[in-house]
């Protein structure tokens, strides 16, 4: 009678053809194919196929169909000990590490397998930061910990050095521009960092006479432009909104206080004291500082008011003189605002040139 053999020798590879089959025959119970047809063996051959790619390698190595089982089953459960014995060596977890080549960029876990075995890294972590082992020999330890050592220090140092920057940086806040003392007025933030402010409560203060006692005189100079003046000051402001007015006031000669512990104030302001204040406020610096050796100056303290006419006008209405408020683009003064900045800029042209030929007759003298 014609039989049939399976050849089982792809089994592991999980890949059965069907022209492994000799014949169409059918086993008994004894191992032999049974008398069914070439589609029934097809069939059976699929859904073993099926069920050897779901098994593991070592599974595949000791498991056969149930319709080629020739009676061992000892040895099949022989085998199938052996191997769960196997399987839990080569399947049980192991962590993934990263290891770096060479001069090379970072390995994924996946390039880690060396012929299914995982390869041993020096190098722990994620593949953007590492850190690495120190090495077992004692000596390198102590001198790799000296050198963390060593770093830790430095970086301290480096802290430290830095705060007191900070902290000097805050005292001088709070000195006066020749650093020879505390400044008289509280002072507050203010849109300019080199600059210092103070609120219109301080400014109301000073107009009461609270600060008579640290302060000799004090100016309060209204940078904005004459129609705008006219329109309501603060009591007492000069209105000097070019810089030669300025120069000329304070600095042709320079007022100086009759007692050492006295003290000169000057309080600049414009509308919103955002642009011309300011700029008015650091030309008188400027100019005290080129007639004066560092850090010597006629005008140590020099402030801001904060937010200007705008804020001060409608909190102290009875220090304000004519009790008024005209805004630079009044529609009224249309007219005023040209002629007044194109004499400004005039003004700014003409010393800018002459800041330039001083320069060069200096270069140019030996």
């Amino acid at each position: 009678m014609p039989r049939c053999c399976l050849d089982l020798s792809n089994l592991s590879s999980g890949e059965m053809s069907a022209t492994q089959l000799t014949t169409s025959a059918h086993l008994d119970e004894t191992g032999h194919l049974d008398s069914s047809g070439p589609q029934e063996i097809q069939l059976a051959l699929m859904n073993h196929h099926q069920h050897l790619i779901k098994c593991s390698p070592a599974q595949l190595l000791c498991s056969t169909p149930n319709a080629l089982d020739h009676g061992n089953r000892k040895k099949d459960e022989i085998c199938s000990s052996s191997t769960n014995k196997e399987n839990e060596n080569t399947l049980k977890p192991r962590n993934l590490k990263f290891r770096k080549r060479p001069g090379g960029p970072y390995m994924s876990p996946l390039s880690l397998l060396d012929n299914g075995n995982l390869v041993e890294s020096e190098y722990l972590g994620s593949p953007i930061t590492t850190i690495p082992k120190l090495d077992k020999n004692p000596e390198l330890e102590e001198d790799q910990a000296e050198e963390i050592s060593d770093e830790l220090t430095e970086f301290f140092l480096e802290d430290q050095e830095e705060a007191k920057v900070l902290e000097e940086d805050s005292k001088q806040e709070y000195l006066t521009g020749d650093f020879s003392q505390v400044c008289a007025l509280p002072t507050v933030s203010g849109r300019h960092q080199d600059l210092k402010y103070i609120n219109p409560e301080t400014v109301a203060a000073l107009l009461s006479g609270k600060f008579q006692d640290l302060i000799e005189k004090f100016y309060i100079i209204d940078c904005r432009y004459p129609y705008e003046y006219l329109g309501g000051h603060i009591q007492g402001a000069l209105n000097l909104y070019s810089q030669e007015e300025l120069y000329n006031f304070f600095l042709k000669t320079p007022i100086v206080p009759l007692g050492t512990q006295r003290r000169i104030i000057i309080v600049f302001h414009c509308e919103f004291s955002s642009e011309r204040g300011p700029q008015m406020c650091r030309c008188l610096r400027e100019q005290d500082r080129a007639l004066n050796q560092y850090p010597a100056l006629y005008y140590p303290e020099l402030y801001i008011l904060n937010g200007g006419y705008r804020d001060f006008f409608p909190e102290y209405t009875e220090l304000c003189e004519p009790q008024g408020y005209c805004p630079m683009h009044h529609h009224d003064h249309k007219a005023d605002l040209l002629r007044c900045r194109s004499q400004s800029k005039a003004v700014e042209g003409e010393r800018q040139l002459q800041k330039q030929i001083a320069l060069l007759v200096k270069d140019v003298s030996p």
